[in-house]
């Protein structure tokens, strides 16, 4: 039977290009980021594009960034902030991990070290990433036990949010959660089955399945509702919106509604889901491999 137009982000789009996604050779701003009309940050964010890339395509690691002044000032703004909302609102998982991992609130942190603690830990290791890369390519890295993150700092003038994933996104919300090994291996698994499956409605399931869970999903613990996901995690403006928001929809995390859910990245997210345990999580993944029939388990 011939693939039919699925819909991702409210577009039909053909399911070939979850499978086969175009490699983007240039910056790329969203129309909706922050900064897009001051030069010095688009120079800068081109700059790291192909810093990054570059280190990406030739497997040299995560570079080493010498970040300027403003960047600091943001890093040093938002970090303390997100911290304090952490250790209100963040699930355990990220508490415990986020201690072990130990990141500077003063000094943007080298994800080169970033990338070596972890390997250490759970066997994961950092990738450089120009950008957003396209999911199947993002989770074709996790297979391996790569984690893509970004190297560039949101613009000083929105520091509370960014439409795309961003070095405080990636090194406050991703990275301290694969210092737990169970966490490290639910990632691993959804990059396997990502990876392997070559039916783009497949990819699309998974997607929406890793968005409302590890990046966007809330978890239950000890009778309250606490932050799971990187995107919540990384954003002082998410946490509360996503906690607290009258204009939020806060469903029970059932796997077949979750993945029949559209969304839009580049907005703040009105529409969750709370698991009730990590490994409630674990099963449903990978029930729903079992279902789609995806030989990696």
């Amino acid at each position: 039977m011939k693939d039919e137009t699925i819909i991702q982000y409210g577009q039909a789009i053909d399911p070939n290009l979850m499978v086969q996604p175009r490699d983007i050779t240039e910056l790329e701003l969203d129309p909706l980021t922050p900064g897009l009309d001051d030069p010095e940050y688009v120079a800068r964010r081109r700059y790291l594009f192909d810093l990054c890339r570059r280190h990406r395509l030739e497997n040299h690691g995560p570079p080493i960034v010498e970040y300027l002044p403003e960047e600091t000032r943001v890093w040093r703004e938002v970090s303390p902030k997100l911290d304090e909302l952490h250790v209100r609102y963040a699930s355990e998982i990220y508490l415990k991990a986020k201690r072990d991992l130990a990141i500077n609130t003063q000094e943007v942190p080298q994800l080169r070290h970033v990338s070596e603690r972890l390997e250490r830990e759970t066997n994961m290791h950092l990738v450089p990433a120009e950008g957003s890369l396209p999911y199947r390519t993002f989770y074709e890295y996790i297979a391996t036990r790569g984690f893509p993150v970004t190297q560039y700092i949101r613009h000083a003038s929105h520091p509370e949010f960014t439409p795309e994933p961003d070095m405080i996104h990636d090194c406050l919300g991703h990275c301290p959660p694969i210092m737990n090994q169970d966490y490290a291996e639910l990632l691993t698994l959804i990059g396997k089955a990502a990876a392997t499956t070559g039916k783009g409605e497949h990819v699309l399931l998974l997607k929406r399945f890793s968005w409302f869970s590890v990046e966007f999903g809330l978890i239950e613990e000890h009778g309250e509702t606490k932050v799971f996901g990187a995107g919540i995690l990384s954003s002082t403006g998410e946490i509360p919106n996503a906690l607290f928001s009258k204009d939020v929809t806060r469903r029970p995390f059932v796997t077949d509604v979750v993945t029949a859910t559209d969304y839009d990245p580049t907005y703040m997210q009105n529409n969750l889901f709370i698991a009730p345990s990590f490994p409630f999580l674990r099963r449903e993944l990978e029930n729903l491999i079992r279902r789609l029939g995806i030989p990696v388990l």
